[in-house]
């Protein structure tokens, strides 16, 4: 424990890794000010049907039609009045023949695909049996507000703790070498088994970090946004939808997650991540001696990885894809 206290001591003594958590701060806020154009609508919707409960029924409809008049109020009430099941006859057959059209010349990748639609179909009639169409989370404006919050903030929260992560680790496998004390620290028993303490300080310091920026950044996120109401809702309700390749469909999970429960799997999932990267670069930090040529290997690693999957989708190869 002594040893790991002395690889975080390093760590809390570098300005430059303070100075980037800051920046990503500040980057996040910025992104969080970027939304601002759904906040109004968001908050004002948040307000109209705070108390109600997520799900859309008579006393729902009943609580907004007793509303004061307003332009907005006839806006939401017209859109909860419309709201059906749209999973009891949701027909997934279109989805189906796009994706497949894609990979029809890869008969692996077809019957993989099939096999992953026939699950889907069995998910589609659990939602219609649990009404989860018919839970209101944001109203209208849950689309903009769901992908702002998942594809732009948590997605660069995410980065920004991976990136992070694997500096750290990098960092501590190298201090020796950069100190020039490698040949003493490692002559000693000790000495030899301090790679494995560095492993284990670089982890739990990235997954530290991560989560420290999570919840300052989700803390200001909820100060100026009101999801009091919408917590215990459904995260597959029927304003809550997905473009993909030109293709419009309902936001599916492959298992039953509230508003809630789906944030702290995101929050969870990005952890996990984070740990995950950082054991690749402290796996290309041990192998390659020097810091420098590891973090190369580790760059070209991860573009490559991302670089090899374009080059099989363009070629055809959809099971290397």
């Amino acid at each position: 424990m002594r040893l790991l206290s002395c690889e975080w001591s390093k760590l809390v003594r570098l300005p430059a890794l303070w100075g980037c958590l800051a920046l990503c701060l500040v980057f996040n806020c910025l992104l969080i000010g970027s939304g601002d154009r759904w906040r109004w609508e968001w908050n004002e919707t948040a307000a109209m049907t705070s108390g109600w409960g997520p799900r859309v029924d008579s006393g729902f409809l009943d609580g907004l039609r007793q509303q004061p008049q307003s332009d907005y109020k006839d806006y939401l009430l017209s859109a909860a009045e419309g709201m059906t099941d749209i999973y009891a006859d949701y027909d997934l057959r279109p989805l189906v023949d796009y994706y497949i059209g894609y990979v029809k010349n890869s008969p692996g990748a077809t019957v993989l695909m099939e096999r992953k639609y026939e699950r889907l179909a069995e998910r589609v009639a659990h939602l219609s049996q649990t009404g989860a169409a018919m839970d209101w989370y944001g109203g209208p404006v849950t689309h903009y507000v769901h992908q702002f919050l998942y594809g732009t903030l948590m997605r660069a929260l995410l980065t920004e703790g991976a990136v992070l992560g694997m500096l750290s680790m990098l960092f501590l496998l190298g201090y020796e070498n950069q100190q020039r004390t490698a040949a003493g620290a490692y002559a000693s028993r000790t000495g030899r088994k301090l790679c494995r303490w560095k492993v284990m300080a670089g982890i739990t310091w990235a997954l530290a970090i991560y989560l420290l920026l999570a919840a300052v950044t989700l803390g200001i996120f909820l100060l100026f946004w009101d999801w009091s109401g919408v917590w215990g809702g459904s995260v597959s309700s029927q304003f809550n939808y997905v473009i993909d390749m030109l293709v419009r469909r309902p936001f599916f999970t492959w298992a039953d997650l509230t508003v809630g429960s789906y944030l702290a799997s995101v929050v969870g999932l990005g952890g996990l991540l984070t740990v995950v990267f950082t054991l690749l670069a402290a796996v290309c930090g041990t192998l390659m001696g020097n810091v420098y040529l590891a973090a190369l290997v580790l760059t070209l690693l991860l573009c490559g990885g991302a670089a090899a999957q374009a080059l099989c989708a363009q070629a055809g190869l959809w099971m290397g894809c």
